[in-house]
């Protein structure tokens, strides 16, 4: 049997599935004229790391369209913090704007479209949502937001996109929102090398992930990790296991699971296929981690993340799994 990444494109516009991860994207971008996307090509920082405050945040963008480029006008990059650790004080602030990125700040990309690198200092960070850093804690969350704005007057932000185009990981990934989590920085070999996987708290149709039963953890970038699962119990299409990539960041006593992970899981063969549960972080993640010892940890999260359940009927459920390293 054949093992693949699902990584297809659905536009706003058009739905459409392929079994070649870039069939779909060039689909699009052949017969719609109006929409757009905002790729995340790379991630090269995505914490705000207390103990080295001076490693920016920085994110790789590529924009696409259906003409080339041609329709990108500007993007507008909205800042906002989230405080999760409220029982000190509430510090939460609203989106506010931190920058607006031209078409001349693109530069055209070995794919050939418009790619740009946006790069957040902590210290704009903090100015621009008005704290020191004696008002931040670990697993608190910055949040950019950003909005595509198109020379034919449409614009493109999380609010109007959907599952497909938002899902983690894929050819898409262009969720235009991003979480940037505040943490004490952890080794580059911790939690890093094969685990035994167990479920402690099923989904709403039994363990969220249940094949294989070893998972090999990598660094992704500075305490940010990831693995692979496939789901074999779902329907296959053609034979083909639905294989998919699981991230999530370690902020101190939390292991925090990236917003809208593509879970593997597809309720029918009259569903497009790029159409998934997608996962979550759970609210509850105090205690699942601890940064010093990598031996057992737990993952919780949500199935039918902010109701994104994949035209499935899928309620919003809780799972946890626990990795054992071996």
């Amino acid at each position: 049997m054949k093992i693949i990444y699902l990584s297809v494109i659905v536009s706003l516009l058009v739905f459409t599935s392929c079994e070649e991860p870039d069939n779909a994207i060039n689909y699009v971008l052949d017969n719609v004229r109006n929409g757009a996307v905002l790729r995340t090509r790379a991630i090269n920082n995505s914490v705000y790391d207390v103990q080295s405050p001076a490693t920016p945040i920085s994110y790789v963008l590529e924009m696409q369209d259906g003409n080339e480029g041609e329709l990108l006008d500007r993007v507008d990059v909205f800042l906002s913090f989230v405080d999760r650790t409220s029982e000190n004080g509430d510090n939460s602030t609203s989106s506010v704007l931190f920058k607006t990125l031209s078409a001349s700040d693109f530069t055209q990309g070995e794919r050939g479209y418009p790619v740009t690198e946006l790069t957040i200092t902590t210290q704009e960070l903090l100015e621009n949502t008005n704290l020191t850093i004696n008002e931040i804690s670990c697993t608190d969350k910055f949040v950019i937001d950003l909005t595509l704005h198109l020379t034919n007057g449409l614009a493109f932000n999380h609010e109007n996109s959907i599952g497909p185009i938002i899902s983690y990981p894929g050819s898409i990934n262009s969720p235009f929102s991003y979480d940037i989590y505040v943490v004490e920085g952890i080794d580059n070999d911790k939690f890093t090398g094969v685990y035994d996987y167990s479920s402690v708290v099923n989904g709403f149709d039994g363990p969220t992930f249940i094949t294989p039963n070893q998972f090999t953890l990598e660094r992704s970038r500075p305490n940010v990790r990831h693995f692979e699962i496939f789901r074999d119990t779902q329907q296959m299409f053609d034979g083909t296991f639905i294989l998919s990539e699981v991230e999530f960041t370690i902020a101190c006593d939390q292991a925090i699971m990236t917003r809208y992970i593509r879970s593997a899981i597809v309720c029918s063969s009259r569903v497009e296929a790029d159409h998934q549960v997608l996962l979550g972080p759970s609210n509850d993640l105090n205690g699942t981690i601890d940064e010093i010892d990598d031996t057992v940890f737990d993952l919780r999260f949500i199935e039918g993340f902010e109701g994104n359940d994949g035209f499935c009927g899928w309620p919003v459920t809780p799972s946890t799994f626990r990795l054992t390293k071996q």
